[in-house]
């Protein structure tokens, strides 16, 4: 998985609970992807080890570098309420 300096000095040290295996995978097979106006792409993913948790992971402009991985709590609550899929 390649990742920016950004993730590797920053983002991974604040989220530690998220796995590499879970970023990999939303990256893989994502419930919804979005293009952010600076071109990095936002992909979001459920993970059933994390209790159906969604996992947000932002790629840069080639869809495969790594910038960010976190837990998305506001999508996860938009999913509750049937407005994300």
């Amino acid at each position: 998985m390649k990742t920016t300096d950004y993730f590797n000095n920053f983002a991974a040290q604040k989220h530690p609970e998220v796995q590499r295996e879970w970023i990999e995978r939303v990256l893989a097979n994502p419930i919804k992807r979005e293009v952010q106006p600076n071109g990095r792409i936002s992909s979001w993913g459920n993970i059933s080890e994390a209790d159906g948790r969604a996992l947000r992971v932002i790629a840069l402009e080639d869809g495969e570098t790594v910038h960010n991985a976190f837990f998305d709590r506001n999508f996860y609550k938009r999913q509750q309420r049937g407005e994300e899929p």
